[in-house]
Parts: structure tokens; C-alpha cells; sequence
């Protein structure tokens, strides 16, 4: 997130009041997030009276005629594009009448009548909420008290400085710089005529690389949708950008217009689905271009519902601030994509002075209704087609009332402010810090910003609730002293840790050991807690452990930490934690959730205490009330005895449903040796269940679980997988879980290895799944990738099969397979394979397909028989009621699962 050149500090006082310079630095390593207070804005050009001028003399401009007009329906329907025109390329100007720089010299006659009113009760002081800023972050804070007070006049100034710094580039130049920028290293994509000028800048024989060469890799994939898989892989499994960050790395991914857009449709959903971080930038039809123009789509309007943020780029004076928007959304807050349409005309827009000078004497306030004045100038005009700008300047007020103008990306509904300054540790770098409002009420920006707040919901004996907030540091908070008194009480508690945990594991393993609470994790957070220890319940859910089914079921405390109460691991809502609920009327225990995201707050489940704030955070805070926080390790707790016989049930549980493994009975077959002479020998059959058991035994054998990634598509074989392998890390599981995305498998695979090139990268997936994205098999051939390929081949989509024998008579439709000879495709790659179809031989296979050749690709072809995943939850029953044995028994035919 550095931004090369001089300060851009956006802030702006009103009449009579002195400003702040930033408070902190972001960086892609350093963050901190400067609390302020809402603010409104009395007699300000949002005014009744103010906006009526403003709509009368936008109502009466005579900029908006003929052709312009034509232009702007028509970029409308190709996706809300720009049209060329020097007036309409500018974010600051409303196509529905008066011009940016109009407004401008409208407003200045009523710009010092401005005053701001802190509406709070009392304003929160200014203060840095992360633990990693930065000394020179620090350093800048420590002055902003003499900071001078600026003008919006003297902001415009500032502002058209720090532009200048791109004086000559053009946006594609500056795309490729953000990235670097953003610590990318690898970015995977396929080419086309729209998105050429952003391509030219991954060359390694562009000019501006220069003797140092280029920083990113470029891959070229089969098709955009396994391009958008792999970036997903890459993002799921990498380590953070920096030991102090935390926040994942975003996967990035580079496409041309029309069939590029549509092709990443289902990545892009998918990793909104599954919280996965996500930068796609794809090329569009030229603003100037006529409508339905070749190879264009509306693609913002076709990606916004499944992105955090979708947007098309405006000129080329917004850019910097367009990408490092986008990459803090994706990060933040529950990570997940965004997507930047890049029309090919301003990928080649060169920054000028006269572009600068426009861009940034548009910048207009955002209303502290979340009305932008020049929206409601285009409202005066039927025919005006408007979005908001998506720069503009946001006012606060900090603690001692002075108040002063950030810098609002984003929508007005939809969008967050920054600060931006140099450091002052005489670098001269540049950097973004985000600023909120201790007061805010948007769901927009409290899901992206946790504010570490309690909200308790207490059940009365009457059968009332009452509700209270309080803070999670503790000191001297009732609702969090209530909380812990609450955990410590508890005889029955189970954790669900969910991927919200997943950079918490040390954390998470203290808390659950101090007070000897068993773990279960969803799919996504499988690895957070070792399942070689003794707590741990392994996944829950659909087809997960039966023990800890059972145990969320009859469990009196439910901790869920970082998982969001989906629907595969609830089973029934109404039949679920039934014994929580009773512990919670009468006081002995109840529910706790910890989100990230505010709109997760009884979303599915009403908790008697919600924890808006990281699974990190959240477990800091606990363990330091408890005293297990000690650095050096010094600090001697004595693990709660309260659960001793929790623990004992939990031993019985799982010696008496253990996960069933079919296994079958040796057949004598005839074989004809190397020799050409026949000779009888002894083969077993294999299920799916046996070969990932034996997998995952041989890889503990070796030492080698620590070093393991592994990815899935979906169906039997990544539940099977779920269940089987015994996961010792975070992160270690890629895998589809909302959506369910067959075909993911391969890619992941192959991200898992970009991003972790030391790691052994397991991919397990199923004929069905394999068979819709193979055509991966040439990137990994191409680029030398050495993945290791476990196609479990049984003929079918067993896992739609058995519900087709259970809901629907065995009228088997659309599940059966003919397959290829996959070793020979294999062969066709140059990749070497490996076949097996008996249990004898298997061992020693396995052995030569993870360790004889670490350095190349290896593709193991098993033919297994066709076996379901047990256990199972009955569709539409309690998370407990499950199917123990593939047998025979009366199912509800309306309750077949999705």
C-alpha cells in the first residue's frame, strides 16, 4: 500500500478550526486505524437550503446536451462505462449537470459557512487500535498536534502534488507498481485485446524493469476460471505478507474483457463464498466504444453481487487510489474479492497536469446522511446517468474538536475514509490509514473494522432479555468479567473453532488447555488445533466425527470462535444446542459467537454474548484474564479440573462411532507378468476411505504431516478426506465449502505450490471433479509445477448417487462417468504417472508418488470402488440424528440435501 511521492494529507478544517496531519501509516506490514467521531454538517451545501441552490444551478447548466447525452445512456448499458469526453472522464462530475470544476467555484462562496458538529456524546480520543503500527507511524502521531490547518483549497493543493508523482505514467504503469506495492509476487491469467496495455507491463523486456528485472511472475493458465482457482489456492494457503500484518495474502489475477469476466464468474464466487482475499482486474471495451461492442460486458454489474467491491476505473488520476482500495477491502475484515474493470483506452491514459488539475478540484464532500452533493445534483435530470464518486473527502472531528476532511473511497453507503502522510523516518514513503467513526452504525464499515465490543444478551426467568455492551480489554468491564466467570463455570463446554482462528493456533491451543475444553473445527479451519491432541474432536458438521455431533449437542457452553453458523454444521436451527439454550435460562451456560463481521450478530444463532472482534484478538484478551499471556512462558496455570468427566465421555464417544472404513475381501485374479507369463495372485478391492487412511499413515509415518498441503474438489472424496487425514496445521485444507465448486481441486493444488514452494502440495480429487479442469495439467507441464495428483476414480458423482438411491427410487441421472485413461493422459503432458487398483500394492505406491521425485509433477491414478461417506446427518434432522452404516431405512423424499 505505498504510495510513492510526496504527502497527501487531506485535512480540512472549517472556519475557525484547527485540523490534525495523520495520525498513523498503512502499509501492506503496518496498520493502525485512528478513532474519531461522526460527524454532522450544519448549514454545510447538504443543507436543505445549500442543495436546492446546488440542484437550481445544476438544473439550469447547459453541459449535459445531444451527443454527450447519447454517450452516457449508452455507456449506462455497457456496465455504467465512461464515455471519452474530456467532461465525462473525471470521478468528480456528475454527467447530469454541472461540472466538477463548476461545482467547485459554486461551492466557494459557501464553503466557510461550513461548521462541524460532533454528535457524539462525548468524542473518543484519537487512538491507534492495532498492535502493529509502525516507530515512524508513532513518530507522525506524536506531532499532529502543531500540524497546521488546511483549507479544502490548500487539501486541492496537496492532493495535485502527490498526483503529480505519476506525472507520465500511465494507468497500466500504475496498476503493475500498486501490485509490486502490495507485496504480489506471482499473479496468474490468460491474454486478450482488451486487457493488452496492463499485460505489456509483466514483460520481462518492458522498459521498466530495467537491469533490476521484473518483480512478479506471470503465469499463463488454460482458461480464466482455473486462473481464478489457482489464485484462490495461492491466497487459502500463504503465509501472512509479514509476521506483524497477520492478514492473508491476496490472490491476483489478470483477464481480458467479455468471456474473461464471465469465465471467472465461479472463482470469484467462490472465494466470496469462502472468505478468500482477491484482486481481479480484467480489461473492458473502450469508454468511446459503441454499445455492445466485441468482447464487452457489463461486468461491474455482473461481479457486484459477488464482491466486496466491484468498480470501473475513470481516468487514470484515481488509480493509485482504486488499487490500494482494493487490496485493504479484500484483506480486511472478512477477506474476500474485488474486481476492477480496466476500459482499454484508460489503461493507456497517461497522467497529466490538466487530468490532476480536474481530478482533484472535483472532490466533493460526502454528506453526513451518506447523501454526496453531486448525486443529488444528478437526481435534478431524468436522463442523467450518475454513480458517486469514488474519491471524495469524508469530515471528522477529533477529540478536542478540530475537525478536518479525509480522504471517503468508496460509495457514500458503501465505503471507508483514510488518511494519507508521509513518514517520518525521512524515507519520504507515502501511506494509507484508515479512519472510522467510534460512533458508526454502518454495517459496511463494522464489518470491515471489529471494534472489540461485548454485546450480552441476558435471558430473564420471565423469559425477557435485557441487553449491554461492554469492552473486550477488560479493564474494568462487567460484561467481559460475566463472559469469563461464564466459561470457567461451565461442566460441558466444546469449542467450534472456525477459519476466523486460523491465525490464532498458540492462542487457541492455551485457552483450550488452561480450562480443558475439546475442540471441533469446521473445513475450513481443519489444522488450527492439532488433531494429535488429546482435546481435539476433530470436523463437525454433515459428514463429520459423530463425537462431536454429539458433544455440540449436548454441550452446556458453545464457544464459536470465527465461524459463521453455516448450515452444514448446524443441521436442523430448531433442534440445534438444545442443551446450551436450557444452561442459558438458567445462568450456568449458554452460547458466545465471535465474528469479525457485526451482521453475523444472530444471524442464524441469538448468542447470549457476541464478540465483534477477531479470533486472535478475542483469544488474546481471554487468555490475559486468565492469566496465560506470560511472554517467557513463565506464568503457571493449573488445567480446570471442571471437565473431567466431559473428557471421559468424550473417550467413550469415539471408541463407540468410529468413522467407518468399507474395506472388501481378496479376490484371485490372473495377471500377466513383465515376463508374458500368467500367474495368480491375491487383489483387494479399494474404497475411498481406505486409500486416504493409508495416505495419510504413510505420510505420518514419514514425519512428513507438518510439510503437507492438501487440496480437494468435492464430493465423497473431500469428505473422506475431511474425516481421514489427521490435520496438524493451519491452513492445511483447500477446500470449496459454501459453494462447492467441482473442479477446484487442481487449481488450488497449484497455487498451494506458488505460494508455498518448500511444502509438499497433495491434491485429492474425484473423476468428476478432475475431469471438469484437467486442462491444468498443461500449466503444470509448462511451468515445471511439481504438484502431487491423487484421482480417486470410481465411475461416478458418488456422493449426488447415494442420494439419488435414498430420495429418488435409484433413478440414477447425470452420476455415471466414462472416463479417460488418465495415466495416459498423463503421458500426453510428459508428466509422470502411476496407477493402482488393489490395496497390496498400494503402500509402496503412495511412497513413490510423495517422495521418490520431489522435484516434478506426479499424477497417482487409483481405481476405488463406489462407496458413500459415513457418517452422515439425515437431511433436514438435528446435528446429532445421523446415518451411522450405508443401510437401508424410510427417509423424507422433501428432505433431500443441496
Amino acid at each position: 500500500m505505498k504510495l510513492p511521492g510526496v504527502a497527501l494529507a487531506l485535512f480540512v478544517a472549517t472556519a475557525g478550526t484547527s485540523c490534525t496531519s495523520p495520525a498513523a501509516a498503512f502499509s501492506p506490514s503496518s496498520l493502525g486505524r485512528t478513532r474519531t467521531s461522526a460527524v454532522g454538517l450544519e448549514g454545510s451545501v447538504s443543507s436543505s437550503s445549500s442543495s436546492a441552490f446546488l440542484r437550481s444551478a445544476a438544473a439550469n447548466s447547459a453541459i449535459f446536451r445531444g451527443r454527450q447525452r447519447q454517450q452516457q445512456q449508452a455507456a449506462r448499458s455497457r456496465g455504467s462505462k465512461r464515455p471519452r469526453g474530456r467532461s465525462a472522464t473525471f470521478p468528480g462530475q456528475s454527467s447530469g449537470g454541472l461540472s466538477a470544476a463548476g461545482l467547485t467555484r459554486l461551492r466557494a462562496s459557501i464553503e466557510e459557512d461550513i461548521e462541524i458538529v460532533d454528535t457524539s456524546a462525548t468524542a473518543s480520543p484519537a487512538t491507534t487500535i492495532s498492535n502493529d503500527v509502525s516507530a515512524a507511524a508513532t513518530s507522525a502521531a506524536s506531532s499532529d498536534v502543531d500540524a497546521p490547518a488546511l483549507s479544502r483549497a490548500d487539501a486541492r493543493k496537496s492532493a495535485a502534488s502527490y498526483l503529480s508523482q505519476y506525472d507520465g505514467q500511465s494507468s497500466a504503469a500504475i496498476i503493475y507498481s500498486k501490485l509490486v506495492d502490495n507485496g504480489v509476487t506471482v499473479v496468474n491469467g490468460y491474454s486478450g485485446g482488451a486487457v493488452l496495455p496492463l499485460l505489456d507491463q509483466f514483460h520481462g523486456e518492458h522498459p521498466r524493469h530495467g537491469e533490476e528485472g521484473k518483480k512478479i511472475r506471470w503465469i499463463t493458465n488454460s482458461n480464466e476460471s482455473s486462473a481464478g482457482h489457482i489464485a484462490e489456492g495461492f491466497a487459502k494457503s500463504a503465509p501472512a505478507l509479514s509476521p506483524t500484518d497477520g492478514k492473508m495474502q491476496a490472490g491476483v489475477v489478470v483477464a481480458t474483457s467479455g468471456p474473461g469476466v464471465t469465465n471467472l464468474i465461479t472463482p470469484i464466487t467462490d472465494a466470496m463464498c469462502d472468505g478468500v482475499p482477491m484482486v481481479v482486474l480484467c480489461g473492458q471495451a473502450a469508454t468511446f466504444a459503441p454499445e455492445a461492442a466485441f468482447q464487452s460486458c457489463p461486468a461491474v454489474d455482473l461481479t457486484r453481487p459477488i464482491t466486496k467491491w466491484s468498480y470501473q476505473i475513470r481516468n487514470a488520476a484515481e488509480v493509485p487510489f482504486v488499487m490500494d482500495y482494493a487490496f485493504y477491502v479484500a484483506r480486511h475484515g472478512r477477506p474476500g474479492p474485488v474486481f476492477i474493470d480496466l476500459p482499454k483506452d484508460l489503461q493507456n491514459q497517461i497522467v497529466t497536469p490538466d487530468l490532476v488539475e480536474e481530478f482533484t478540484a472535483s472532490l466533493a464532500d460526502v454528506a453526513a446522511d451518506g447523501q454526496d452533493q453531486m448525486m443529488m445534483m444528478s437526481q435534478s435530470s431524468k436522463t442523467a446517468t450518475h454513480e458517486a464518486p469514488f474519491v471524495s473527502l469524508s469530515t471528522h472531528v477529533r477529540s478536542d474538536g478540530r475537525g478536518h476532511h479525509a480522504i471517503h473511497l468508496g460509495s457514500p453507503h458503501e465505503g471507508l475514509s483514510f488518511d494519507v502522510a508521509t513518514a517520518s523516518d525521512g524515507t519520504g514513503t507515502t501511506s494509507l490509514q484508515p479512519v472510522y467513526s467510534s460512533s458508526s452504525t454502518e454495517l459496511y464499515e463494522l464489518d470491515i473494522h471489529p471494534t472489540n465490543v461485548i454485546h450480552e444478551t441476558k435471558i430473564e426467568t420471565d423469559g425477557t432479555t435485557t441487553t449491554r455492551t461492554g469492552a473486550l480489554d477488560g479493564h474494568g468491564s462487567e460484561v467481559m468479567t460475566e463472559m469469563i466467570d461464564l466459561i470457567k463455570q461451565a461442566r460441558k463446554p466444546v469449542i467450534i473453532a472456525g477459519q476466523g482462528c486460523n491465525d490464532a493456533p498458540d492462542e487457541l491451543r492455551k485457552f483450550a488447555e488452561a480450562l480443558q475444553i475439546p475442540v471441533t473445527t469446521t473445513l475450513h479451519a481443519m489444522g488450527v488445533f492439532d488433531e494429535r491432541h488429546p482435546l481435539a474432536l476433530n470436523m463437525l458438521g454433515m459428514h463429520g466425527h459423530a463425537t462431536p455431533n454429539f458433544m455440540v449437542q449436548e454441550c452446556d457452553l458453545l464457544l464459536n470462535i470465527g465461524s459463521r453458523f453455516d448450515d452444514r454444521i448446524t443441521g436442523a436451527l430448531g433442534s440445534f444446542l438444545p442443551e446450551a439454550r436450557r444452561a442459558a435460562v438458567e445462568g450456568r451456560g449458554g452460547i458466545i459467537h465471535v465474528d469479525i463481521r457485526k451482521s453475523e450478530h444472530a444471524k442464524q444463532v441469538e448468542p447470549n454474548f457476541f464478540v465483534h472482534s477477531t479470533g486472535l484478538d478475542f483469544l488474546r484478551a481471554v487468555n490475559a484474564e486468565l492469566g496465560l499471556d506470560d511472554p517467557d512462558g513463565s506464568a503457571k496455570v493449573k488445567p480446570s479440573t471442571a471437565t473431567r468427566s466431559w473428557l471421559k465421555y468424550k473417550t467413550e464417544l469415539e471408541k463407540e462411532y468410529p468413522v467407518p472404513v468399507p474395506e472388501y475381501r481378496p479376490h484371485t485374479v490372473t495377471v500377466t507378468g513383465d515376463d508374458g507369463i500368467e500367474r495368480e495372485e491375491e487383489h483387494t478391492k479399494m474404497s475411498a476411505q481406505y486409500v486416504i487412511k493409508k495416505l495419510n499413515e504413510v505420510i505420518l509415518a514419514a514425519g512428513r504431516m507438518d510439510d503437507c498441503f492438501f487440496s480437494t474438489g468435492v464430493g465423497i472424496h473431500q469428505m473422506v478426506a475431511a474425516q481421514h487425514i489427521t490435520w496438524t496445521k493451519p491452513r492445511q485444507m483447500l477446500s470449496s465449502g459454501s459453494l462447492g465448486t467441482m473442479g477446484v481441486c487442481l487449481g488450488y493444488t497449484i497455487g498451494s505450490k506458488l505460494a508455498n514452494p518448500q511444502a509438499i502440495c497433495i491434491g485429492i480429487d474425484g473423476d468428476g471433479s478432475f475431469n471438469m479442469t484437467f486442462t491444468e495439467l498443461k500449466t503444470v507441464a509448462e511451468q515445471g509445477i511439481p504438484i502431487k495428483m491423487l484421482i480417486l476414480d470410481n465411475e461416478s458423482q458418488m456422493m449426488v448417487e447415494y442420494w439419488q438411491r435414498l430420495f429418488h427410487a435409484e433413478r440414477y441421472l447425470a452420476v455415471r462417468n466414462i472416463n479417460p485413461d488418465y495415466t495416459t493422459l498423463a503421458d500426453s503432458f510428459r508428466i509422470k504417472n502411476i496407477y493402482c487398483d488393489h490395496a497390496e500394492d498400494l503402500e509402496s505406491k503412495l511412497e513413490d508418488f510423495l517422495f521418490e521425485d520431489p522435484d516434478q509433477p506426479v499424477l497417482f491414478h487409483c481405481r476405488i470402488e463406489r462407496t458413500p461417506c459415513m457418517p452422515m446427518v439425515a437431511p433436514g434432522k438435528a446435528l446429532d440424528d445421523m446415518i451411522h452404516r450405508d443401510e437401508r431405512f424410510d427417509v423424507d423424499p422433501s428432505a433431500a440435501p443441496s
